[in-house]
Order: C-alpha cells, then sequence, then structure tokens
C-alpha cells in the first residue's frame, strides 16, 4: 500500500515554493535595481567629467599648449 501525503502537507510543500520563488524573485528585483543605480550614476559622473572639460577648454585651456 503506497503512502499518499496529507493534503495539509501538500499545501505547505507549495507555500513552502511559493515562497521560495517570491524571495528569488524580490533578490532579482533588487540586483536589477542596483545595476540600474550603477550605470546612471556612471552616466552622471561622466556628464559630470565631459561639462568640466568643456568648461576648461572654453576658459583657453587649450590655448596654453601652443
Amino acid at each position: 500500500m503506497r503512502h499518499h501525503p496529507s493534503v495539509d502537507q501538500v499545501k505547505a510543500d507549495i507555500l513552502s515554493v511559493f515562497k521560495s520563488i517570491t524571495e528569488v524573485e524580490a533578490e532579482q528585483r533588487q540586483k536589477s535595481e542596483a545595476e540600474r543605480l550603477r550605470r546612471a550614476r556612471q552616466t552622471i559622473e561622466e556628464l559630470h567629467e565631459q561639462k568640466l572639460l568643456r568648461e576648461e577648454l572654453s576658459n583657453g585651456w587649450d590655448l596654453e599648449l601652443h
């Protein structure tokens, strides 16, 4: 005779799997958000550096080399 798990055990197993999936999805969202913020910061830094370089060049910095 085969032993069949109780309905409560099946429910508990389903809830456990659902919880695991939910945790993995939350972790993936967190990593994705962190990567998006890192790229945004990098872009802001690059734009700031470009602005500073343009300001230096417009102030005659390049004329000092001649």
